[in-house]
């Protein structure tokens, strides 16, 4: 399946690329963010773990031109040191979704559609696999990992039947223990497997972790009038992205003020509108039907 940026109109209302402006795109993809906000003239960051994006981006950087596109093969969370080079950037955009190429090739093994060695990584030459997770972790971790990473809703009784079910080397054993859990699957809603894939291809790339780093870097490299875009595809991050925007907020921060007499230095960004994909949307790109995109403009030095 062709790949098909997200939300893209949006995001470009919201990162407002124009040229001279410098914008980070901390998860490159197969490029299809950074191709639209080049065609409006910014200059790009990009970084990325998986060495097919990094071929796709050298592809990209020809087209660019001298000067105006760089590539860091990096995880997202370490977006401030990639940006760092080129000094205050005037936006950053997170997509934390997986790329339908990713999705399609069995042998990455993120899909329960299709057979495939249970791996997971973003960077499938270092780090644990899914299947060190499934076959090592005891019971009370899978469980944990289940609730925590994906919020499946009965964690308890896939991890025991994951657990009975060792070992599982690939990704249709995997949904077929899960679907042994809870349901068999059914054409036309949502399969079983969905929320243990996720929580799984979660915990192997230590994504929330990430998240978290690559949100505290915002204050340190996002120059006054800059913006970030931040898209979720589970309840989860957009928790840890809306609590973030809502505790760094201007609104908030007034709020602080005339309750305690003076400003708190700590909220020095506006909340931007957030936006959900349209049903034509989702009907064309069905990938977009779980996305929310968040963002957040960063104050002007003399409002904070």
């Amino acid at each position: 399946m062709e790949h098909v940026p997200v939300l893209l109109e949006a995001i470009l209302s919201m990162l407002q690329p124009a040229p001279g402006r410098t914008i980070v795109d901390a998860t490159f993809g197969r490029g299809g963010h950074t191709r639209a906000l080049l065609e409006r003239g910014a200059n790009v960051v990009a970084l990325d773990l998986d060495p097919a994006a990094e071929a796709e981006a050298q592809k990209l950087s020809a087209e660019a031109g001298p000067g105006r596109f760089c590539f860091h093969r990096m995880n997202f969370g370490d977006w401030e040191q990639a940006a760092a080079r080129k000094g205050p950037t005037d936006g950053l955009l997170l997509d934390l979704g997986i790329s339908s190429p990713q999705v399609d090739q069995a042998e990455r093994g993120f899909s329960f559609q299709q057979d495939g060695p249970l791996d997971m990584r973003m960077d499938p030459t270092s780090g644990t696999t899914a299947a060190e997770l499934v076959n090592n972790l005891s019971e009370p971790e899978l469980r944990t990992l289940l609730r925590e990473g994906g919020e499946d809703r009965d964690p308890g009784k896939i991890a025991r039947t994951i657990v009975r079910a060792r070992p599982l080397a690939t990704t249709m054993e995997l949904a077929a223990a899960v679907c042994r859990a809870t349901r068999p699957a059914r054409p036309g809603s949502k399969h079983p497997a969905t929320r243990t894939f996720l929580a799984l291809r979660r915990a192997v790339n230590r994504e929330g972790e990430s998240l978290e780093k690559a949100l505290s870097a915002v204050p340190n490299i996002l120059r006054p009038g800059g913006r970030m875009a931040v898209l979720t595809y589970h309840s989860a991050e957009d928790r840890v992205v809306k609590h973030w925007i809502r505790g760094h907020a201007e609104e908030e921060r007034r709020e602080m003020g005339m309750a305690f007499g003076q400003p708190n230095p700590e909220r020095w960004v506006k909340a931007l509108e957030e936006v959900v994909p349209t049903e034509e949307e989702i009907s064309a790109n069905p990938r977009a039907r779980s996305a929310r995109l968040r963002g957040a403009e960063r104050l002007q030095e003399e409002k904070r």
